[in-house]
């Protein structure tokens, strides 16, 4: 709270004219800092409401003298002047409309702080889902992730002017910030997801035989090593085989590749062995299936979890197919205390 209290005041000094050079400098800090979009958007929208020309209107011709103004003045001015950077100015923002006031001082607040951010190279974040896990995290441009276990996410710690691109390895759900004029990017050991403002779901785990993508909204392209670029519309699935490299574009129901975001596995028809894979991630457990003749790992399965343990979901499976199940504890060798349970799936002996 006191950030808070203390980012507004010196905004309200700011716009005052009576912001020193520390006070500037500080503002420039905290809003660096935090980021508080809310909290100087709330600032200056009081701010403008007390003036008694609120309402009315601002002729074409002084925006753009006053946008001029803007510019050249932060272009010019230096990082320690006494000079308030708004002096010049205050008979222009005083007869400028709400909704062109607050985007107009916000951007020149934000410019500064990025000049200043501009000037520090971009640091490499990585960030991993332990397998039983799921996390959710927003970019430095405001496009959301949710990655599921055992996704590795790497992002730099700011995206600077058209590079926004990131790297997966892993599954995760994009919801990406529109910008048609920065694409955004989604680097895979398969190839890149090219996207200006949409939702998809990315399935690139190193182990897996293929790689694939679904479309919930808007349009994606998927680009290839070899230079091919598929564009998929919403609704439709890219599968892309890694030891073929077979493309095959598909329509799909979409919930069944989101549905996990929301803590549900949903399968429909899917092979054993994709299950099993998907168990083991999702419960961070060791599920073996013995199939010496490749009978087991085609047998499909549908079926939807959602607050089922995994003892109850493999015990549906084994006796919906009638199949067997052993299950043992496995130890720590550190502390000897539970770590995981491991479960074999196989044919009933005759």
């Amino acid at each position: 709270m006191k950030k808070k209290d203390e980012i507004t005041t010196l905004i309200q000094k700011y716009l005052e004219d009576n912001c020193s050079t520390e006070e500037l400098d500080e503002l420039i800090h905290l809003l660096n800092k935090d980021g508080d979009h809310q909290q100087v958007e709330g600032a200056l929208y009081a701010y403008w409401k007390n003036k008694s020309s609120y309402k009315n209107e601002l002729e074409k011709e002084e925006l753009d003298e006053m946008l001029a103004l803007i510019h050249q003045q932060l272009i010019t001015a230096k990082p320690r002047s006494k000079a308030p950077i708004l002096r010049s100015l205050k008979n222009y923002f005083v007869r400028a409309a709400a909704i062109l006031f607050i985007p107009l001082l916000l951007g020149t607040l934000w410019l500064t702080v990025d000049k200043l951010k501009s000037k520090q190279p971009a640091t490499m974040v990585e960030l991993a889902t332990p397998f039983g896990s799921k996390i959710r995290t927003t970019l430095p441009d405001g496009t959301e992730v949710w990655q599921n276990a055992g996704t590795i996410l790497r992002y730099p710690s700011y995206f600077s002017g058209k590079n926004r691109e990131v790297e997966l390895i892993g599954e995760a759900y994009f919801h990406v910030v529109s910008d048609k004029s920065n694409p955004f990017y989604v680097k895979t050991k398969a190839g890149k997801v090219k996207v200006t403002g949409t939702r998809f779901n990315l399935s690139a785990y190193e182990e897996d035989a293929y790689s694939s993508l679904v479309l919930e909204e808007g349009e994606v392209h998927f680009l290839t090593e070899k230079g091919q670029e598929i564009r998929l519309l919403p609704t439709e699935k890219l599968v892309y085989t890694k030891q073929t490299g077979e493309l095959v574009k598909q329509k799909v129901d979409v919930e069944k590749y989101t549905a996990w975001t929301e803590g549900k596995l949903i399968f429909r028809n899917d092979p054993l062995a994709d299950v099993v894979q998907r168990l083991e991630r999702w419960f961070h457990a060791d599920i073996e299936l013995v199939d010496p003749d490749g009978s087991l790992a085609n047998h499909t399965f549908t079926l939807t979890i959602e607050h089922e343990t995994l003892p109850q979901v493999l015990d549906y499976i084994t006796q919906a197919a009638d199949l067997n199940l052993e299950s043992k504890r496995i130890k720590s060798t550190d502390d000897k205390s539970i770590h995981n349970a491991q479960y074999r799936i196989s044919k009933h002996k005759n």
